[in-house]
């Protein structure tokens, strides 16, 4: 039997669903683009939650990361009219990271500083759990709960960031990625 496996992409800001098995969530066809961390549909609605036990998992992964590493983001753009370099900001100044593109205007800068700022909040910690027995209800963006795991990760609001579904000799699969729920 061949592997069939579906795979979530991400894009700055947004997130994209690709897919080509019968496994596959679909909407007439469409591609969907929804933007990161809002746990809603691409209509708005809001994203059915998902619980997970540590007994479903085979594997998991936890890490958190320093939240004051960065407290802001700058990006730069081109300044036609005056021919300069240019740039924006998202939070504060001190401690900014810097995007390296430079952008075509000042409205695409500062859309990618935000979208870093918020991918950057949104990436305090991260969990990954694999599963043998595969779940099709857990989809990118659904708010998930866990339990059975040390306490700072079952009291974590988490939010599924991408969803491999496989299919292959050893049955169906599903490994999950998330990063910490934030409040839009």
């Amino acid at each position: 039997m061949n592997d069939a496996t579906v795979r979530r992409y991400r894009r700055p800001g947004y997130r994209i669903t690709l897919g080509s098995t019968d496994i596959t969530p679909r909407v007439n066809d469409r591609l969907l683009f929804t933007q990161a961390g809002q746990a809603q549909t691409a209509s708005g609605l809001t994203m059915p939650g998902v619980t997970l036990a540590r007994r479903d998992g085979d594997q998991h992964r936890y890490s958190t990361t320093d939240r004051d590493a960065y407290i802001g983001v700058k990006a730069f753009w081109n300044d036609t009219d005056d021919a300069e370099r240019q740039s924006v900001l998202a939070s504060s100044d001190d401690n900014a990271k810097q995007l390296r593109p430079t952008h075509a205007s000042e409205a695409d800068a500062l859309d990618a500083a935000r979208a870093e700022w918020r991918r950057i909040q949104r990436g305090l910690a991260e969990f990954e759990l694999t599963m043998a027995h595969g779940r099709a209800d857990v989809l990118p963006e659904s708010p998930l709960r866990v339990s059975g795991f040390k306490p700072e990760i079952d009291a974590t609001p988490w939010l599924v960031t991408e969803v491999e579904h496989s299919l292959g000799d050893n049955g169906f699969g599903t490994r999950v990625q998330c990063e910490v729920k934030t409040n839009p």
